[in-house]
């Protein structure tokens, strides 16, 4: 009897340690929120410097902040800081991939988890609708409403404690975008191809795998992706195209 009563004991010590650990962790996000919210804010008027300050500070706060790191990513890449960036988009994947297998306390905090990454990814949504209106832009609030609709249907089944932590397809393709403006060539296609991996529809990927298949010398590789892109819906550049085309005939010919 004795033992069952210590177990028990244990067990709700256990418990109320795992609640105050949650919420503490919740407390830290909401104070870096407040500073992500300010990077947002100036990444919307391209002001990148203050931006990338304001997402460090977040991150300073909150070192789990995973869109936090993606987002100093971003604000370094028009800086030209690429090496700054691959470091910012690396751990934010990092983060991602660490998360596999975690499980809740219970079904109130695993619900809290994912209402505030749906809110996040609500905030990333309207920054990209309010920026330029490109092809990479469509492409990626495809994405993030893929990963929204996966979030919302974890939160209606309710009953699962454990986080499906693949990693976003955006965060690879932005890693590689990274990799490739930093011309490691090799990096950028393994992170293209993940992105793909995680997602088959993501033509810019299939796009900018296309990219490095010419930079490197391999123009048939370059040509299935640019078909790969197209089935996708993405607007490939005909000069592409006819750049790949030119460089395989003359190298045939």
């Amino acid at each position: 009897m004795r033992t069952l009563i210590a177990t028990a004991a244990a067990a709700v010590l256990l418990c109320a340690a795992s609640i105050g650990v949650s919420a503490q962790m919740n407390a830290e996000r909401e104070r870096a929120r407040l500073q992500y919210r300010v990077g947002w804010e100036n990444m919307k008027a391209e002001a990148w410097e203050k931006a990338a300050k304001s997402f460090q500070d977040a991150i300073d706060l909150d070192p789990s902040y995973e869109l936090a790191y993606y987002m100093l990513g971003r604000a370094n890449m028009p800086l030209k800081r690429y090496a700054q960036a691959i470091a910012a988009y690396s751990k934010c994947r990092d983060l991602y991939q660490a998360q596999a297998g975690r499980q809740f306390a219970n079904a109130q905090e695993a619900q809290r988890y994912r209402n505030n990454r749906l809110t996040e990814l609500d905030e990333l949504v309207r920054l990209v609708q309010t920026g330029p209106q490109t092809v990479q832009a469509t492409e990626q609030l495809r994405q993030l409403q893929e990963q929204k609709r996966q979030i919302q249907d974890a939160i209606s089944r309710g009953n699962n404690l454990s986080i499906d932590a693949s990693i976003p397809p955006y965060v690879s393709l932005a890693l590689g975008s990274a990799y490739f403006r930093a011309e490691k060539f090799a990096d950028a296609e393994r992170e293209y191809k993940a992105a793909i991996a995680a997602d088959s529809r993501a033509g810019e990927a299939h796009n900018n795998l296309a990219v490095v298949y010419l930079q490197t010398g391999r123009y048939e590789e370059a040509e299935k992706a640019v078909k790969s892109a197209e089935k996708t819906g993405f607007k490939v550049n005909p000069m592409l195209k006819e750049d790949i085309a030119a460089k395989k005939k003359a190298g045939t010919s």
